[in-house]
């Protein structure tokens, strides 16, 4: 995954990625898991499930410390290279509106578009 905050004119002021060391469904929703990285195991991730990582994860995060207050555009990408096959890429970015304020960060209004 790929983060961006693009501010009012369009320039990138922050950026970030998700280190990712393996690929499985470790959350699924009415469908079996098929892929688990235990043993080194073969990699995916199975329509209807998730690969999550938490915040507390290192590199799960993207530092705003010297984000000025306002309002920017947050754009989250997924496989942004294509180098994962999938059906369709058409969904593989969200674009949102981020509002900061040095005290809460919120994002709302999110369009899904491709990388």
């Amino acid at each position: 995954s790929h983060f961006e905050i693009i501010d009012s004119k369009g320039r990138r002021v922050v950026e970030g990625h998700k280190a990712s060391f393996c690929l499985e469904d470790n959350d699924c929703d009415g469908v079996d898991p098929h892929y688990d990285c235990e043993n080194y195991g073969d990699q995916g991730i199975t329509a209807g499930c998730k690969d999550i990582y938490y915040y507390n994860i290192d590199c799960q995060w993207i530092d705003i410390t010297e984000l000025d207050v306002g309002t920017y555009i947050f754009k989250m990408a997924i496989n942004p290279e294509y180098k994962i096959p999938e059906i369709t890429f058409e969904n593989n970015a969200a674009l949102c509106t981020l509002y900061y304020s040095q005290m809460t960060a919120v994002i709302n209004n999110c369009t899904l578009t491709r990388p």
